[in-house]
């Protein structure tokens, strides 16, 4: 009552055959009839069920796809296959500075730390002549970077520090250090190098003093050691008053004014008879004149002590 036919000729007759029309089968095994359960990639899976047939490693595509391995070696959710830095978790490309340096930028500057010299500056990527942290600007323009400047403020390319305080030597007189003859030097260092002489020791140097008769020395120096007479005691040598247009009538180098005052009213250069007869000619006089050796304004009395304390003084002695 059944045929014994073997619809696909596979020497089974379909009553035997789990597949009567797949020659190849005569049971559906996993893969089904008409379909091999062939596993051309000896993985245990057929190719029927396998995602990637060929790969014995992978039975799916996963993110790789077939023949890729899915493996994240660093093990920072990207696979290898995706990852730029495959051993580095906390890249997944090189970035600037390559797999395995971070790209982190610390002081913001848009230069990252591993090609950045000063990493926490972010006004320099290299230290430059200060270094980092210091900046290598010329606030006075004078070809000396501020911080080896010893006068950053004011331009002094010679960096002169004649006292050797740090301080550069512009610095100094712009803050108060006198420099009378305007060289550049305090007056200080000029006189302790000897540049310029201090005759009397009071720290000008003898150049910026008043010297009326041009001979180096200082007026005041020559009149204190005696050295040139300064007979109305106003700090200018005779010669030098004389030169300037003080009355000196009888040209002895003495002005009149100094001989008046002792009572040579002739100016001859001696208090004697002549100059009491002059001045006995001008006794009760009112009228300014140089008889009135005490200039109360009367030539009497007093006058006369004075006048004849003078008595026999010649031109260039002490008044009494």
């Amino acid at each position: 009552g059944v045929s014994d036919v073997d619809t696909d000729s596979d020497g089974t007759p379909d009553c035997n055959d789990g597949c009567p029309n797949d020659p190849a089968k005569i049971a559906p095994g996993t893969c089904g009839c008409g379909v091999s359960d062939v596993d051309t990639d000896n993985d245990g899976t057929p190719d029927c069920t396998d995602g990637c047939p060929n790969d014995p490693a992978k039975i799916a595509p996963g993110t790789c796809g077939c023949g890729v391995s899915d493996v994240d070696t660093d093990s920072d959710g990207t696979p290898d296959c995706n990852d730029g830095c495959p051993n580095d978790p906390a890249k997944i490309a090189p970035g600037t500075c390559g797999c395995g340096v971070s790209d982190v930028d610390t002081d913001s500057d848009g230069t990252p730390d591993c090609t950045d010299g000063c990493p926490n500056d972010p006004a320099k990527i290299a230290p430059g002549t200060c270094g980092c942290g210091v900046s290598d600007v010329d606030l006075d323009l004078d070809r000396v970077i501020d911080c080896d400047d010893n006068c950053p403020t004011i331009a002094n390319p010679s960096q002169s520090d004649c006292n050797e305080d740090g301080i550069g030597d512009a610095c100094e007189i712009a803050s108060g250090a006198v420099d009378c003859n305007s060289n550049g030097v305090p007056d200080t260092c000029d006189i302790s190098s000897e540049f310029s002489a201090d005759i009397d020791s009071n720290g000008v140097p003898d150049e910026c003093k008043p010297d009326c008769n041009a001979n180096g020395v200082p007026d005041a120096y020559e009149i204190a050691e005696g050295l040139e007479p300064d007979c109305n005691a106003n700090g200018i040598i005779d010669s030098c008053d004389i030169a300037t247009g003080r009355a000196d009538t009888n040209e002895n180098s003495v002005p009149d004014a100094c001989e008046l005052a002792r009572g040579d009213f002739n100016l001859d250069g001696v208090v004697g008879p002549e100059d009491l007869t002059i001045f006995l000619g001008d006794w009760g006089a009112t009228d300014a004149l140089p008889t009135d050796l005490d200039s109360d304004g009367i030539v009497g009395p007093e006058d006369l002590t004075i006048f004849l304390g003078n008595w026999g003084t010649t031109v260039g002695g002490d008044l009494r």
